[in-house]
C-alpha cells in the first residue's frame, strides 16, 4: 500500500483513520476540539469588538465599518489566496495563520489595557485578521476529508457545524460581553489565548497536506492558476450551480436580516431583549439542522436536501412577513436556522467529493468570493427596497431568492452528473505524489460549512 503524507512506515492510511468515539479518528477530535475552542475565541469577537468599536466612536459608518473590515479581505484577496494556498502545505499554512490571528488579538489587547487603542487600530486588526482567515479557511478545506475519509464526510461536517453554532452564537456572545464590562481587554486577551491553544492543537494533527501538482505546474504563473481553478469551477455543472444558487442565497438572507431588527419592533413590538431570543431561536434551529443533515443525507438523493432546504427557508421568510405572533416568528427562524445548516453540510459534502486536491484551494476560494461577496450586495438591494416600499418587501425579496436557489438546484443538478463528478474527483485525489523529503501527499478538500474558524462556518448564512 503506497505511504501517505507524514505517516511512520509502520503506519498505514488505515490506522491512522481507526475509528474512535462516534466512529471519528483520534485526528478529528484534535481538530474538533480546535474547532470548539477558536469558536468560543470567535464568539467572544462578535460582541466584544462592537462594543469596543462603539466605545471609540459614536459614528455609525465607522462602526459598520468595523463590522466590514474582516470580511472585505476576501473581495479582494480571495482569488489570490485560492493560487497560493494549492502551492504550499495546507497544515503550515493553518498554523502560521492562527500564529498570526494570535499575535494580531494580543496586540490589540495590550493597547486597550495600555489605554492607546483607537478606532482606526481596531479597523486595522480586523482588515489583518480577516486575511489570516482567508489563508486559514482555503487550507483548512483540505484536511478534513484526509483524516476521516469521504465516507465520513457528512457526519464530521455536521459535528463540527453543531459545535461552532454552540459556542459562536451562544456561549460566546454573552461571555464576550460579561468580560468586556469586567475588562475592556479581556475579551481580546482570551481569543488570543484560543488562537495559540488552536495552533497547538492542529500541529498535533498527524500527516502533510501538500497538494498534488503536475510537473508543468512548478512553472504556471500564479495569474494562469487561478485562471485554471475558474475554468474548473465554471465547467463543473453541479459545482456551478451549488455556486450560483449560493449566490442567491447569500443575497437572500443578507437583505432579510439587514432589516430584521426593525421588522421585529414593527411587526411583533419587540424589544432588544426580544429580538435576542428571535436570534437564540434561529440558533437552536442551526444546531438542530448539525443533528439531523447526516441522517437526511444516507436517506434522501443528494439534489433534494439543497432543494428542499432552500424551499424550506424561502416558506419560513415569506411566513414572516404575514406573522403577528413573535412565537410563531422565533418557530419560523428557528426552521431557517435548520434549513441553512442543513445546506450548509449537505452541499459542501458534495463539492469535495468533486474537487480534485490540486485545485481545492482556488476553487473554494473562488466559491467563497462569490459567497460572501453577495451578501453586501444584498444587503443593499434589501435596505433600498425596505427604504422604499417599506421593511416588509426586504424579507419577501430574500424569500423569492431563497425560492429562485431551490428552482436553480432542482433544475440545474441532473441526478446522474452527481456521481460521475464524484468519480472523477475521487480518481484526482487518489493519483498521490511524493514531496522534496519523499513522503506521499494527502489528499482531499474539506466541508466548507465545517471550517474551524470563521463565523458560521458555512457559505450561506443562516
Amino acid at each position: 500500500m503506497q505511504q501517505r503524507s507524514g505517516l511512520s512506515s509502520r503506519e498505514t492510511p488505515s490506522e491512522r483513520r481507526k475509528p474512535g468515539p462516534l466512529g471519528l479518528p483520534r485526528d478529528f477530535w484534535l481538530l474538533w476540539t480546535a474547532a470548539a475552542v477558536s469558536g468560543l475565541g470567535d464568539g467572544l469577537e462578535l460582541s466584544a469588538f462592537p462594543l469596543l468599536a462603539s466605545h471609540w466612536t459614536q459614528d455609525p459608518l465607522l462602526v459598520s465599518a468595523a463590522a466590514a473590515a474582516a470580511q472585505a479581505p476576501w473581495l479582494f484577496l480571495g482569488l489570490l489566496v485560492g493560487g497560493l494556498v494549492d502551492r504550499w502545505d495546507r497544515k503550515k499554512v493553518l498554523l502560521i495563520a492562527d500564529g498570526c490571528r494570535a499575535l494580531l488579538v494580543m496586540a490589540l489587547a495590550v493597547a486597550v489595557a495600555l489605554g492607546r487603542g483607537n478606532i482606526w487600530l481596531l479597523l486595522a486588526v480586523l482588515f489583518a485578521l480577516g486575511t489570516a482567515q482567508i489563508f486559514f479557511d482555503t487550507s483548512v478545506q483540505a484536511v478534513i476529508p484526509s483524516v476521516v475519509g469521504s465516507g465520513s464526510l457528512v457526519r464530521a461536517n455536521s459535528l463540527l457545524q453543531g459545535g461552532a453554532t454552540v459556542l459562536v452564537q451562544f456561549v460566546g456572545p454573552a461571555a464576550g460581553a460579561a468580560l468586556f464590562a469586567f475588562a475592556q481587554w479581556l475579551p481580546a486577551g482570551i481569543d488570543a489565548v484560543s488562537y495559540l491553544l488552536g495552533v497547538v492543537l492542529l500541529a498535533g494533527v498527524r500527516g502533510r497536506f501538500r497538494p498534488r501538482r503536475a510537473s508543468s505546474a512548478a512553472t504556471t504563473s500564479l495569474r494562469h492558476s487561478v485562471a485554471e481553478g475558474l475554468r474548473w469551477l465554471r465547467g463543473d455543472t453541479v459545482v456551478r450551480v451549488l455556486a450560483l444558487a449560493t449566490v442567491l442565497l447569500g443575497m437572500g438572507s443578507a437583505a432579510a436580516w439587514g432589516v430584521m431588527v426593525l421588522f421585529a419592533r414593527q411587526q411583533w413590538h419587540l424589544t432588544g431583549a426580544g429580538y435576542g431570543l428571535l436570534l437564540t431561536a434561529s440558533a437552536l434551529g442551526s444546531v438542530a439542522g448539525s443533528l439531523v443533515a447526516a441522517p437526511l443525507a444516507r436517506r434522501l438523493p443528494p439534489r433534494l436536501l439543497p432543494a428542499g432546504s432552500a424551499v424550506g427557508s424561502a416558506a419560513a421568510f415569506g411566513l414572516l412577513t404575514v406573522s403577528r405572533s413573535a412565537a410563531v416568528a422565533g418557530a419560523l427562524l428557528a426552521v431557517n436556522g435548520l434549513m441553512v445548516v442543513v445546506w450548509n453540510v449537505v452541499t459542501v459534502s458534495e463539492r469535495q467529493a468533486r474537487v480534485p486536491d490540486a485545485l481545492t484551494g482556488r476553487v473554494t476560494a473562488a466559491y467563497r468570493v462569490l459567497a460572501w461577496g453577495s451578501m453586501p450586495l444584498g444587503g443593499l438591494v434589501g435596505g433600498a427596497l425596505a427604504s422604499a416600499l417599506g421593511l416588509r418587501s426586504a424579507v419577501l425579496l430574500a424569500a423569492l431568492l431563497l425560492a429562485s436557489a431551490a428552482v436553480l438546484v432542482a433544475v440545474g443538478w441532473g441526478p446522474s452528473a452527481s456521481d460521475a463528478g464524484k468519480a472523477a474527483g475521487g480518481a484526482a485525489r487518489k493519483a498521490t505524489t511524493t514531496d522534496a523529503e519523499g513522503s506521499a501527499d494527502l489528499q482531499a478538500p474539506l466541508a466548507y460549512g465545517a471550517h474551524l474558524r470563521s463565523r458560521a462556518g458555512a457559505d450561506a448564512a443562516p
